[in-house]
């Protein structure tokens, strides 16, 4: 009953999108049509172009505007029939309720029960009802701040935003119903399920997909905004401030998406890695990529009003290749689907709507490009130049990933030969991008608007450039063995966290319009330059960690016996054996190593190979032990053929650094956005810039 229910939800979510895109933008039929005819380009008094709006006579973005009113109604609506059909969906789960195939493909009764509510996110039905259920939020969390924001926006950018929003809700919706619906039951259910995937059965998997597709969502709202704005010929000042938040709230959650996966590779896989250029994780690189150079363009259009058309391109493009890589994840057209994500039904919806959608946005995105003058320009060498090129390269590096990620599926279309595409692709590809990045990015807060001088910034960098070059001469003549490209690594993570560290310090206590109060000073640095700056020092410490990780990993591989010791690094493993034990629906083999430090015990650690009846696969389960000076990874095998267990050993220097770097780049972001919330609540008269 309940999931008949949750099926009915679903369709009047379908409904009430549509209605929504309908009724709160009757004005589609006229803005495609005056999409059609030739517009005229007016002039500021300054002489620079604009991209205003024939009904808009004041020529500004919302010095007329009009109150938007019964924004909500629909919004809300929406919300509550997208937590209707999750509920729904959930409680079959929690109730394992056979009927349902998406219920007995991916869960069995003796499955835990966080496990069985993480299963209702992951086969496809599952994810595309979350996607659809995290629209629907932002959906009502847009309204609610476009009502709030009258004084900013038009009622008709606003209208035009939530109708498009109300489009892809029904679009989506519509997609779940025709590839995977989650509701569909069967005549005669099986006696029991089939069992949760065992490299599911992990938390950290459970919190990855509301990650994903939040961040999905955050984008849907960025693209929603970008389409109103070239409706409502607005690309702008004020639609930049609009689209801020949404853009570093997507930036974040899709970095704590790939952070999450990142580690769940690291610790699931015997073998220590943290990234395989796969297609999973590329479909999470791709759209956070392109989110990171939309934030830096979208800063710069927010102060100077210029990049307009490279703005609204990345808002419609994110969206786009975060909903490929969906597609491309749910797809079987690499590799066999695992079984958690098999059904049926394929992707082939999808991949149609993604045409549509896409195909009209670009369309429109055509018809206006010629409109968006950037007004005044800037010099070569300026803030606005630097953050432009990052953008840029930043672009590239999300190709050459997307080339890397869809070129196996080509070739094997052309020659019929299946490839694969690893590391080494991608390292060559992308050094000579990202190398030139990393040096603008050191450069590009210390630059001024506008315009600046050469000899002012070889000032302000000279202290960055020789702290660097300093690292780089000690690592390299203390190991001269060393492969030149972890060493560029470290060098250029060095050139990052000095220059941002040398930058901060200059605004700090040099600067000469700050006064003599340091903790004023920092206040009138704004959340956004504390947030980028802690971003920046949070991605030289990620790429010193994974340089020094790569240059001084150490492997242990050997048959063990109780007792015996294994060095690794400045540790010392003592094997104990192992027991055999019997998890909730698995069993196990856990061994016990106690971990020495300078003869002192430090901890103990107990890697596991378990064994899950119900599907019948095995699992290597790794400990883990986070040192201040590197990570211990611990896993075992079977036995050998000299009656020894096999054991395999990692040290891993330096590897808390990747990790921490992750997170204080998260930081940064949480911390724009928290800052920027209550400040504007508070509105102490501190900039929120």
């Amino acid at each position: 009953m309940f999931a008949e229910l949750g099926h009915f939800a679903l369709l009047l979510m379908v409904v009430t999108g549509i209605g929504q895109a309908v009724l709160f933008s009757p004005l589609w039929l006229r803005a495609s049509l005056r999409m059609l005819t030739p517009h005229r380009a007016s002039a500021t008094p300054a002489g620079s172009p604009t991209f205003s709006d024939d009904d808009d006579n004041d020529g500004t973005f919302g010095q007329a505007a009009v109150k938007p009113a019964s924004l909500f109604l629909l919004p809300a609506v929406i919300l509550v029939l997208g937590l209707l059909a999750e509920g729904a969906l959930i409680n079959a789960f929690i109730v394992s309720d056979f009927t349902l195939p998406i219920v007995s493909n991916v869960s069995h009764s003796s499955t835990p029960l966080l496990y069985r509510i993480g299963a209702a996110f992951t086969p496809d039905g599952g994810a595309m009802l979350l996607w659809l259920l995290t629209l629907s939020l932002v959906n009502l969390l847009i309204a609610i701040q476009l009502r709030s924001s009258a004084a900013i926006c038009t009622d008709r950018f606003a209208r035009n935003a939530l109708s498009v929003l109300g489009a892809l809700i029904a679009i989506l919706g519509v997609v779940t119903l025709i590839d995977a619906d989650p509701f569909l039951r069967v005549t005669v259910a099986p006696l029991d399920g089939r069992g949760m995937n065992p490299q599911s059965q992990d938390l950290l998997k459970v919190l990855r997909e509301p990650f994903l597709y939040l961040g999905l969502a955050g984008l849907a709202s960025i693209f929603a905004m970008t389409l109103a704005g070239l409706l409502d010929r607005k690309i702008d000042r004020r639609f930049a401030e609009t689209t801020r938040s949404w853009t570093i709230i997507s930036w974040v959650c899709l970095g704590t998406a790939i952070a999450i996966n990142a580690y769940r590779s690291y610790s699931e896989q015997a073998w220590g890695g943290w990234w395989y250029w796969d297609t999973a994780e590329n479909s999470l690189l791709l759209p956070w990529l392109l989110a990171t150079a939309l934030l830096h363009c979208r800063a710069v259009l927010e102060k100077t009003e210029t990049l307009r058309a490279w703005t609204a391109f990345l808002g419609i493009t994110t969206l786009a290749v975060g909903w490929f890589g969906v597609y491309l994840t749910r797809s079987d057209l690499f590799a066999p689907l695992p079984e958690t994500q098999l059904l049926p039904i394929d992707s082939t919806g999808l991949l149609v709507a993604f045409c549509l959608v896409f195909a009209v946005a670009y369309y429109l995105f055509w018809r206006s490009v010629d409109q968006m003058g950037d007004g005044r320009g800037f010099d070569v060498i300026s803030r606005e130049s630097a953050m432009f090129l990052n953008s840029v390269m930043l672009s590239l590096v999300a190709a050459v990933v997307l080339i890397g990620t869809i070129y196996p599926l080509v070739l094997q279309w052309i020659t019929g030969d299946p490839i694969t595409v690893g590391a080494p692709f991608y390292v060559k590809a992308l050094i000579p991008i990202v190398l030139p990045l990393l040096f603008l990015m050191a450069f590009a807060p210390a630059l001024r608007w506008r315009q600046d001088e050469v000899w002012m910034i070889g000032r302000r960098m000279k202290l960055a450039a020789i702290l660097s070059l300093i690292t780089v001469l000690f690592v390299s003549i203390r190991f001269i063995d060393l492969s030149p490209a972890p060493l560029i690594g470290i060098g250029l993570a060095g050139w990052v966290l000095t220059a941002s560290l040398s930058d901060l310090w200059a605004r700090l206590w040099r600067h000469p319009e700050y006064g003599e109060s340091k903790y004023r000073n920092l206040q009138l640095l704004g959340p956004r330059y504390i947030s980028m700056t802690l971003s920046h020092i949070g991605l030289a410490i990620l790429i010193a960690g994974g340089s020094a990780s790569s240059i001084w990993e150490e492997q242990v591989v050997v048959s063990a016996r109780a007792g015996q010791s294994i060095q690794a690094g400045p540790y010392n493993l003592q094997y104990e054996g192992v027991s055999l034990l019997a998890g909730e629906n698995y069993a196990t083999r856990q061994a016990t190593f106690i971990l020495y430090r300078h003869s002192l015990p430090v901890t103990e650690l107990f890697p596991e190979i378990r064994y899950y009846p119900i599907r019948g696969v095995e699992t290597r389960e790794a400990d883990i032990w986070h040192g201040r000076d590197g990570d211990l990874h611990v896993s075992i095998g079977d036995r050998d053929d000299d009656g020894g267990r096999v054991v395999t050993v990692h040290y891993l220097p330096m590897m808390p650094w990747v990790w921490g770097g992750m997170l204080l780049m998260l930081i940064g972001g949480c911390f724009s956005i928290l800052t920027r919330v209550i400040l504007r609540f508070k509105k102490t008269g501190v900039p929120a810039s």
